[in-house]
C-alpha cells in the first residue's frame, strides 16, 4: 500500500472515531438534559400533603383572611376574602365609632373566621358564652382590624325603646326626630352590637324582628310621617351581632339573672351562632405578658391563668357564684403593676365579692397555687 493510501485510511479512521465520539456525546447530553428535565418536573409535582391553591378570587377592596391574620395554617379552599374599609368610607355620624386596634388582644382565629365569613355573607350573628369570655371585645377588635364602625348598646330589662330606635325631641319650639343607636347603625352601615340581647324586653326585641330577616328593614313606628317614611332600608355594610350569656333558650344555671327565653322566630333569623368560651391558657398568658411586659413574667402569667381556670371549673360545678374573667385577671395585674402584692390584688378584685363559704374555697385554691408565702 502506497504512502498516500495509508495516510488516507488513517485520516478516515480518525474521522470515524471523532464522529463516533461526537454521537456518544450527543446521546450523553440528551440523557443529561432529560434527567435535569425530569428532576425539574419532580420538583414541580404537587405535594399530596399540601393543599392545592384553590382560593376564591377577591372582590374589590378585599384581602384574604389568611393575609389579614398572617395565618398559613388555613386550608386554601377554606380561605376567603375579607372586605377592608378606609375611614373615608363612612358618614361623619359613624366614622368616629371605628375602634382602635388593641395590640394586647389576642384573637381566636377560628372565631374570627366564623364572624368575618358571616359578615361577608351578610348574615345575622349570635355570639354567646360565659361572663367575661371576651364576646364584645372580639366583635370590637374585628371591627378595628377591618375598619368598620362599632355601635354597642348594653340592654337592660327596663330599658326604653328610644335608646334603640330614637325619639321625638323638642328643639327651637318644635319637635324633631333623633335616631337611636340601631337606627344610626342601619342608616350609615355600622356593626350594631346588641349586647345582653337575652335580657331585652320582648316589645323591643320584636321591634327588631323584621330587621333580622334577609333583605329586612327597620320600622320606626314612633317616627312621624308616612308608612314609607318609617321604613329604613339598611345600608349595604350594616351588620348586627347579638351578644349574650345564653343562646336565647333561657338560663338553667341561675348565674345570669334576668335573661329570658327568646322567641324561636328570632333565633331562626340568625344565620351564624357562635359559642365564645374562655381563651386557651397559652393565649391568655400571652395577653397578660403583652399587656404588662415589665411586671408580669411568663411564670407569673402561667400561675395566674392556672388559678383562674381552677376558679372557672369551680364556677361550672356550682362552687362559686362568680367566675374569674380575663377582665379580672387584667385588674389583678394592673394593681400588681401599681405596687400591690398579688394577695391584696386578688382579694380586692375577686375574693371580697364572694360569701364566706366561697371565700374559703377560693382562698384554698390561691394557696394551692402559691403556697403560704407572702407575695
Amino acid at each position: 500500500m502506497s504512502e498516500p493510501e495509508t495516510k488516507s485510511k488513517v485520516e478516515d479512521l480518525v474521522k470515524s472515531k471523532i464522529k463516533e465520539a461526537m454521537e456518544k456525546r450527543k446521546v450523553s447530553t440528551a440523557t443529561a438534559t432529560e434527567t435535569v428535565s425530569t428532576a425539574e418536573a419532580d420538583d414541580c409535582e404537587v405535594d399530596p400533603t399540601k393543599p392545592v391553591r384553590t382560593r376564591p378570587e377577591l372582590k374589590p377592596g378585599q384581602i384574604y383572611f389568611s393575609d389579614l391574620f398572617k395565618e398559613i395554617w388555613i386550608i386554601d379552599k377554606e380561605d376567603f376574602g375579607v372586605t377592608m374599609f378606609h375611614e373615608t368610607t363612612w358618614d361623619d355620624r359613624v366614622a368616629s365609632f371605628v375602634p382602635s386596634i388593641n395590640p394586647a388582644y389576642v384573637i381566636d382565629k377560628d372565631l374570627a373566621a366564623n364572624v368575618l365569613r358571616a359578615w361577608e355573607l351578610n348574615e345575622r350573628v349570635l355570639c354567646y358564652g360565659p361572663t367575661g369570655a371576651g364576646k364584645s371585645s372580639l366583635i370590637e377588635q374585628l371591627c378595628a382590624r377591618t375598619g368598620r364602625p362599632f355601635v354597642r348598646i348594653n340592654c337592660t330589662g327596663d330599658m326604653d325603646s328610644s335608646m334603640i330606635f330614637g325619639q321625638l325631641t323638642a328643639k327651637d319650639s318644635s319637635t324633631i326626630w333623633v335616631d337611636g343607636a340601631v337606627t344610626e347603625a342601619v342608616r350609615y352601615g355600622a356593626v350594631f352590637a346588641w349586647d345582653e340581647w337575652d335580657v331585652t324586653p320582648p316589645e323591643i326585641s320584636m321591634g327588631l324582628q323584621w330587621l333580622l330577616e334577609d333583605d329586612g328593614k327597620l320600622f320606626l313606628k314612633e317616627m312621624p310621617g308616612s308608612t314609607k317614611d318609617k321604613q329604613i332600608v339598611p345600608h349595604e355594610h350594616f351588620r348586627i351581632v347579638a351578644i349574650g350569656n345564653t343562646q336565647g333558650q333561657g338560663d338553667e344555671t341561675g348565674a345570669h339573672a334576668g335573661t329570658n327565653v327568646q322567641n324561636s322566630a328570632s333565633l331562626d333569623r340568625f344565620g351564624t351562632a357562635i359559642h365564645v368560651d374562655y381563651l386557651e391558657a397559652s393565649i391568655e398568658e400571652t395577653m397578660l405578658t403583652k399587656k404588662f411586659p415589665t411586671t408580669i413574667t411568663k411564670k407569673a402569667a402561667k400561675e395566674l391563668v392556672k388559678l383562674a381556670n381552677l376558679i372557672r371549673q369551680g364556677y361550672k360545678a356550682g362552687q362559686f357564684n362568680l367566675t374569674m374573667s380575663p377582665r379580672s385577671l387584667f385588674g389583678i395585674c394592673n394593681k400588681v403593676s401599681f405596687g400591690m402584692t398579688l394577695r391584696t390584688a386578688f382579694n380586692l378584685v375577686y375574693l371580697n365579692k364572694l360569701n364566706d363559704t366561697q371565700r374559703k374555697v377560693a382562698d384554698e385554691l390561691f394557696t394551692k397555687i402559691y403556697g403560704n408565702k407572702e407575695i
